[in-house]
């Protein structure tokens, strides 16, 4: 189905494009003296210890006490074996058709927004926040490739980081997406175990099949795709019926072998995205490494004509 917009690119990437392109802190006892509260409170906030892949944008005073970013600690522990089974009760899965037939890593998305209780719609996520490349000007870890109302290649781990953290600044909340890409299966059990749904890429009705060269993108980078390509989310795991919990943009809620679902996470690089937080959490948005990684435009951006849109033809 993806065939006409694989000609048309073809004829567009020969362009050369240039991109515009919680921790907790023990305080002195209340015996020490205000002399030693002062010692302490003063190397306490000397130095800020940095957050990985998150950043802070600021120009606070010198003499301001610096807040502290929310962070989610998701690592998963030492001595965790998966075991059993858990679902993660009430989630609702969200259906990519018919308005985006070629969508479901937007529509993965927001399925899991809405299950930790944002009010966002699918179409509101892939036109107004998901990074886009219609003429294949980059490869899908730097943006969606071809559009999701039609019949558009798709994106990977990165692109939905940044979808989801551009979300997050829109509404001004402290949540952030991670990536867990590498992580096994099983090990992403724990994820579900502690209320986190996964992201997870697949391939429609778990058929076994294997990326390929596809074209040289405007950049000069291979776009190398799996024709069967599919973006779900993991909600739940049965060790005793070896069934994972899915919601299949496609399909709805299901369950799939668990072997079969593992041997296709493998194929498709292990690419995992979690959601660290949820609609309840509060504090203000911290720009992400994420964000500012984003060197493409949104759909509504194209379509408006704004200056982030432009690309400019070396």
């Amino acid at each position: 189905m993806r065939l006409s917009f694989l000609r048309y690119v073809s004829a567009s990437a020969a362009l050369a494009l240039t991109l515009s392109g919680c921790g907790k802190v023990t305080s002195a006892e209340d015996t020490a003296s205000p002399e030693l509260q002062t010692e302490l409170q003063t190397e306490l906030y000397s130095a800020e210890a940095p957050v990985p892949g998150r950043s802070v944008d600021t120009n606070e005073a010198e003499d301001e006490v610096p807040t502290e970013p929310f962070t989610l600690d998701i690592s998963i522990r030492e001595d965790y074996e998966a075991s059993g089974s858990h679902v993660l009760d009430g989630f609702e899965a969200v259906l990519q058709e018919p308005e985006l037939p070629a969508g479901c890593e937007a529509t993965s998305l927001t399925s899991v927004l809405n299950y930790l209780g944002f009010d966002v719609d699918k179409l509101t996520i892939a036109d107004e926040f998901m990074p886009i490349s219609l003429a294949g000007e980059v490869v899908m870890d730097e943006a969606y490739v071809g559009s999701p109302h039609y019949d558009g290649f798709g994106c990977n781990t990165n692109v939905i980081v940044q979808t989801a953290d551009k979300y997050f600044a829109s509404v001004d909340s402290p949540c952030y997406a991670e990536e867990l890409t590498g992580t096994e299966l099983t090990d992403l059990f724990y994820q579900i175990d502690e209320g986190r749904p996964v992201i997870v890429w697949s391939t429609i009705d778990l058929t076994v099949s294997y990326p390929e060269y596809v074209w040289t993108a405007g950049n000069g980078k291979e776009l190398v795709f799996d024709w069967y390509q599919h973006c779900m989310v993991l909600t739940g795991y049965d060790l005793d019926e070896q069934v994972v919990y899915v919601a299949d943009p496609l399909k709805g809620n299901v369950t799939y072998p668990l072997s079969s679902f593992e041997n296709i996470y493998g194929i498709m690089g292990k690419q995992a995205v979690v959601i660290c937080g949820d609609a309840d959490v509060r504090g203000s948005h911290v720009t992400t490494d994420a964000e500012r990684s984003v060197s493409m435009p949104t759909l509504r951006e194209i379509e408006n004509g704004s200056e982030a849109a432009e690309v400019s033809v070396g």
